[in-house]
């Protein structure tokens, strides 16, 4: 922040470095617009989210009675679609009952969760936290039966996506530019401009390729410049339909307009933006290869909003085969969607 300071405080702001956030108080879960609420499974049964002097709390109730009450220690996501929340039990993490869909403001049951009963039982691993977190240090503990379970040190939880995830160790960048601040080319740092395409799309891959990726370490140490086609497990495009969570590189892999340009995940997206792109912004971006467009078979109609917008037809708002979210009263499932990356003719 020292030297980069019109960066960091745009990324301040940015949905990478909000992707998990500690709520250690009331300022926190006043700018993330949490409300109280109750989630009702039956008559009998009910999670109440209620505020407290020390934070937001997830109550279980039965027969009217708090069999259980937990504190949201962390929530997950930027705010965009939804948020996810997990509290300390000892030197775990686990997740709590209940998402909150923002669009909806709505409380929901979680994803996979019991659509009968109320649930705390869900642990968060080292391998959710690799993708919403910049670092923890975990512990492997046998419980018998061969059965494996995860500990983490608490103070250790370096919440968001910082500049070393995406840019690598900087101790001694930092170290160097204080001793010598007149220097202006920058020392002991990959430069981006430096990569090939498929070095800098990895680097994005690394947490938008799916949860199957599986490392030998973690992905906490991966650096630009590495490549994760040689990791274990890793799934390259064939030919499928990959679900449009959490798999943008394969969907991208599978569009002509990567296939056919040096198109990388930066010709769209601006990782230090504090702002939200528009579709006219995103599709000026097609319009810089797709001069002359053949729309042909569009009505008048349809062709004037083909002018300003490329993205909701060529990249159209899929819905996830794999998440959903339950509402209370058996009132049915609100479906997860975000836009596909697969560029095509739908």
């Amino acid at each position: 922040m020292q030297c980069h300071q019109h960066i960091a405080q745009n990324y301040l702001h940015n949905a990478h470095f909000n992707t998990t956030q500690i709520l250690s108080s009331s300022h926190v879960i006043d700018s993330i617009g949490l409300s109280e609420g109750t989630y009702v499974f039956n008559e009998k049964t009910k999670v109440g989210i209620e505020r407290k002097s020390d934070g937001l709390y997830q109550i279980a109730y039965v027969n009217g009675e708090n069999v259980k009450e937990e504190r949201a220690d962390l929530v997950f996501g930027a705010g965009k679609s939804a948020y996810t929340f997990a509290f300390w039990y000892g030197n775990k993490l686990m997740q709590q009952p209940l998402n909150y869909l923002v669009h909806e403001r709505e409380w929901v049951n979680s994803p996979g969760f019991p659509s009968d009963q109320i649930y705390y039982g869900r642990a968060i691993i080292t391998r959710c936290l690799e993708c919403h977190s910049s670092f923890v240090q975990s512990k492997v503990i046998s419980s018998g039966n061969l059965q494996i379970e995860e500990e983490f040190v608490k103070n250790s939880l370096i919440a968001g996506i910082d500049c070393q995830r995406c840019h690598g160790p900087a101790a001694a960048h930092v170290q160097y530019h204080q001793a010598n601040p007149s220097a202006k080319e920058a020392k002991y740092m990959v430069g981006y401009q430096q990569l090939s395409r498929s070095q800098k799309v990895d680097m994005c891959a690394v947490c938008h390729s799916g949860i199957d990726l599986q490392m030998l370490n973690s992905t906490f140490f991966f650096k630009p410049g590495d490549t994760i086609t040689s990791l274990p497990q890793y799934s390259t495009y064939a030919g499928k339909d990959p679900d449009v969570h959490g798999k943008q590189k394969q969907l991208l892999q599978s569009s002509k307009c990567y296939q056919l340009s040096e198109l990388d995940c930066v010709s769209c997206h601006n990782t230090h933006s504090d702002i939200e792109a528009s579709l006219a912004v995103y599709s000026n971006t097609c319009k810089k290869c797709h001069q002359q467009m053949n729309h042909q078979s569009l009505n008048a109609k349809a062709l004037i909003a083909a002018e300003e917008n490329c993205i909701d037809c060529h990249m159209p708002v899929k819905n996830s085969k794999d998440i959903g979210f339950q509402r209370d009263g058996g009132r049915g499932v609100v479906p997860y969607k975000q836009r596909t990356h697969r560029i095509a003719i739908y």
